[in-house]
């Protein structure tokens, strides 16, 4: 199976879960990874790329509750009229795909009475819209929360380690219990 994964971080050096993440895809998989931060603007380069994967890992942080400018560049730039949507488009239509995504914060702060003042369901409408506009299919959403290792904003290097080794090894089961064709 030919997955292509979409790593929206804007700069992995700095990054503990999202950099270990990509790491174990790398080292346990064959899948393709691409990095927004590295689009160079060839958009049919990048939707070629989108066309012969059979399905798509969408992975991100998320930077106040969507996800990091970068991702949202490549979308406003790949997810073309005549390619994702209208009359001629929706050549993605059918494609499988999931969304990986890490959180610093905790689970219970996507809550009306959080600090983010919805829950995360609300805040997935607004980063789903441009792939079910596409009309891709998305197969789950893996989210993990209290991903956060900076000990100055109450942070555990150690834990959202760990944490990242079992995000990573959800999306293989996720990916792999896929029904592609």
């Amino acid at each position: 199976m030919n997955v292509l994964v979409i790593n929206g971080h804007p700069d992995l050096d700095k990054s503990f879960a999202n950099a270990e993440i990509i790491k174990l895809l790398q080292q346990s998989t064959d899948w393709t990874i691409a990095h927004t931060a590295d689009f160079s603007g060839d958009i049919a380069a990048e939707q070629q790329r989108l066309l012969a994967a059979d399905l798509v890992v969408v992975q991100f942080p998320l930077y106040w509750s969507t996800f990091p400018a970068v991702m949202k560049e490549w979308i406003d730039q790949v997810f073309t009229y005549g390619f994702a949507f209208g009359p001629d488009g929706s050549q993605l239509k059918g494609k499988k795909m999931l969304f990986s995504i890490t959180a610093g914060a905790t689970a219970e702060s996507y809550s009306e009475t959080g600090f983010n003042f919805m829950p995360l369901e609300n805040y997935q409408r607004c980063f789903e819209h441009a792939f079910k506009a596409a009309e891709m299919d998305i197969v789950d959403t893996i989210v993990t929360f209290e991903m956060n290792a900076i000990p100055e904003e109450g942070g555990d290097a150690e834990k959202t380690i760990a944490l990242a080794h079992q995000h990573t090894e959800q999306i293989i089961a996720a990916v792999e219990n896929a029904q592609i064709g």
